[in-house]
């Protein structure tokens, strides 16, 4: 399965919300970070994680994928970089959320993962002008790179 179909897949799997199917894309011991950064090892907690989320906070949910890079590392191991945006239809995370992930794949499947949401330099400083000013306005990913 080439990355683009794994991309495909990941994308389908959440918005038809089965982590069963989600977990699929992974390597049966997989390391998974999450957006929180958690630490989620193997597929089978891959899927009961991803569904518990789809469940719950991420209930109704819409994930469009995108690849942004890709490049052989050798051995077979690919390093791929994503980007998200995640439409959550109600609750308290209720709006849009961006975030970006980087895989390592690996014989057709992913065996790294780690997700990180976006946000912008001012917030995540308290509103630090001076640190906000030295910081890009637009990260590189608006403009596909």
């Amino acid at each position: 399965m080439a990355t683009e179909e794994i991309i495909t897949a990941l994308e389908r799997a959440w918005n038809a919300r089965d982590g069963e199917a989600w977990a699929a894309n992974f390597a049966e011991d997989a390391d998974f970070v999450d957006v929180v950064g958690r630490i989620q090892r193997g597929r089978a907690t891959i899927a009961r994680e991803s569904q518990n989320i789809f469940d719950t906070i991420y209930r109704g949910s819409t994930l469009r994928i995108r690849q942004v890079s890709s490049r052989p590392l050798g051995g077979g191991f690919d390093l791929v970089h994503t980007a998200t945006v995640l439409s959550i239809p109600a609750g308290p995370l209720a709006g849009e959320a961006q975030a970006v992930q980087t895989m390592l794949v690996h014989d057709e499947r992913v065996v790294a993962f780690h997700n990180t949401i976006r946000g912008d330099i001012a917030t995540f400083t308290q509103h630090d002008e001076d640190l906000a000013a030295r910081a890009p306005q637009e990260w590189e990913l608006k403009q596909g790179r």
